[in-house]
């Protein structure tokens, strides 16, 4: 059985666990990381060595770094749910894959961590501003790119829309002041939502507060 360690609350396993999900392979996840810890432990560590979450095992293969996980589920599991279908969807979905990860991450972690982790001598309302209007901006190209298509890579599903789905998801969920309209991205989320597997890993409560953090992410596991 595949087997996952990270707290739900973290955007990088949610990701794994809706591509799972998709996929209809059983799993066991290990509650890992927050306030549950772990990462520190000599056999987490054998497993990767940057002490960060997720990690997955599937036999006697162990990965890191969340996008990897999803492209191996996609080859090995993925027929007719995640992985792209062509070489023109599956270079697409690549690509954006790994402009959520390079370009979308940066401003919305700056906009999570002083939404739900910093202490008040750590706010940064200035950087918080920038990162709204940056996350917009973002936003709006992947709304030009979606068009009128049903997906973000063409007329199937696959692991990019996976990719962006989870920081669209959070970016609604935030108390942003002012928001690009995006209705594509809109139109495109709503489809989202009636996918089962978003409901069950990717449909996560995040809060607008330390203590709406902590809580939901205990409550989670």
């Amino acid at each position: 059985m595949i087997e996952v360690w990270g707290r739900r609350s973290s955007i990088n396993v949610q990701k794994v666990l809706w591509a799972l999900g998709e996929t209809g392979q059983p799993f066991e996840r290990h509650a890992a990381g927050g306030q549950f810890g772990g990462l520190d432990d000599k056999a987490f560590l054998k497993m990767n060595p940057n002490g960060l979450v997720p990690v997955m095992k599937d036999g006697t293969v162990t990965l890191f770094e969340s996008n990897t996980m999803m492209r191996y589920l996609a080859r090995k599991y993925g027929k007719d749910n995640i992985r792209p279908r062509g070489q023109k969807p599956w270079a697409l979905a690549d690509q954006w894959t790994d402009w959520t990860a390079t370009t979308l991450n940066p401003p919305m972690f700056t906009i999570l961590f002083d939404t739900v982790r910093a202490t008040p001598e750590q706010k940064n309302p200035a950087a918080v501003k920038e990162a709204e209007r940056k996350a917009g901006d973002l936003f709006k190209i992947a709304n030009r790119a979606i068009g009128r298509k049903p997906w973000l890579t063409g007329r199937h599903f696959n692991y990019a829309d996976i990719a962006l789905g989870v920081y669209f998801w959070r970016y609604m969920a935030f108390d942003i002041a002012k928001r690009p309209k995006l209705p594509n991205l809109d139109r495109w989320l709503e489809q989202i939502k009636e996918r089962d597997a978003f409901k069950q890993w990717g449909l996560v409560p995040v809060g607008n507060s330390p203590e709406e953090w902590t809580a939901n992410e205990k409550a989670l596991g």
